[in-house]
């Protein structure tokens, strides 16, 4: 008898003999299968362990020889280092519920998802990509929002990372390859959203007396005079009025459009950062506003003086005076 099949003989006795508090195990002939097809003692211990027996694996060791406890030691080592824990999320011994029987994930490894399966979509189509990605970024689980950029129809990073997410979960859930384990774990996310929580952005009106220094400046420069009170009033108001409106603009085009994404949509999507002015929306610029009220206040004074002004450079000087950005 080979020393491997000496240790499936050992073990599958002890299995059937319940440790305190636990109930007998009865080894499937598919479990016994698997032990046989083993290549030596130390894939037939990992196999074993596998199957969530760790408990029996080590009693078996104890009751090993004392002149061969050494070779036991380091056959149990090699045979349990770093493969028990491939399985995502989870580890060989965890308890699952799997179509209505209470085992172990080791139990069943060709079932639950292990390190490597997130990447298998790296062969997909880019069709088929593209409709994974839609999913998961409704599902929140890929895109901006969550810090997860992709490139459509290619499986990269953070398409890994959303889908080792899925598979983890999934594996917590008893739900492997069998289940649907990722597909139904992503559909929970699609019918439960997360809701966002509402952004309060606050306002910040500009400065008054920085306004009124550069309507100041303003008359001075194009007029060579102080601006009336009225007139410095009705300036200061036009651009205060329409740096609010600016603001609630930003804030609008910046809000995220509560749409579902699908394939079709997806490149449109892409990993926009920056808000886009739609067609037929104009941009609101206080400093050129206020500037058109000041051109009609004073059309027939500047008329008169033969003003001939740069009107880009004085909106500059205007929105760098209130701003605080040089000149």
């Amino acid at each position: 008898m080979t020393e491997k099949e000496k240790f499936i003989s050992e073990i599958l006795a002890l299995v059937k003999q319940p440790l305190a508090g636990e109930n007998p195990i009865v080894p499937t002939e598919a479990q016994i299968a698997e032990l046989q097809k083993a290549d030596g003692v130390e894939d037939a211990i990992l196999i074993a362990n596998n199957f969530g027996w760790s408990d029996y694996v080590v009693q078996w060791s104890l009751n090993q020889p004392q002149e061969e406890q050494d070779s036991v030691a380091n056959a149990l080592a090699a045979a349990l280092s770093g493969q028990q824990t491939n399985f995502l999320g989870v580890d060989a011994s965890t308890v699952i519920n799997l179509d209505g029987e209470v085992t172990t994930i080791g139990a069943y490894p060709e079932n639950f998802y292990i390190n490597g399966d997130q990447n298998v979509f790296e062969a997909f189509l880019p069709e088929e990509i593209r409709e994974i990605q839609a999913n998961l970024i409704n599902a929140g689980l890929l895109g901006n929002k969550v810090n997860r950029p992709f490139r459509p129809g290619v499986w990269g990073k953070h398409d890994r990372d959303a889908m080792y997410e899925l598979m983890s979960l999934a594996n917590q859930n008893g739900e492997g390859k069998g289940q649907e384990g990722w597909q139904t774990t992503l559909q929970l996310y699609l019918d439960n959203p997360i809701q966002e929580p509402e952004k309060i952005s606050a306002y910040l009106p500009p400065d008054y007396t920085a306004i009124s220094n550069s309507i100041d400046g303003l008359f001075e420069q194009e007029l060579g005079r102080k601006p009336k009170e009225y007139e410095l009033r009705l300036l200061a108001d036009t651009y205060s009025a329409n740096a609010k409106k600016a603001y609630e603009q930003q804030v609008a085009l910046e809000t995220p459009m509560d749409v579902d994404i699908t394939p079709e949509t997806l490149q449109e999507y892409g990993n926009h950062i920056q808000p886009v002015i739609e067609e037929g929306v104009t941009a609101i610029d206080p400093g050129a506003r206020m500037l058109d009220v000041f051109n009609k206040v004073t059309a027939k004074e500047q008329e008169r003086l033969g003003a001939n002004r740069d009107i880009q450079a004085t909106n500059r000087i205007i929105l760098n005076s209130i701003t605080g950005a040089p000149r």
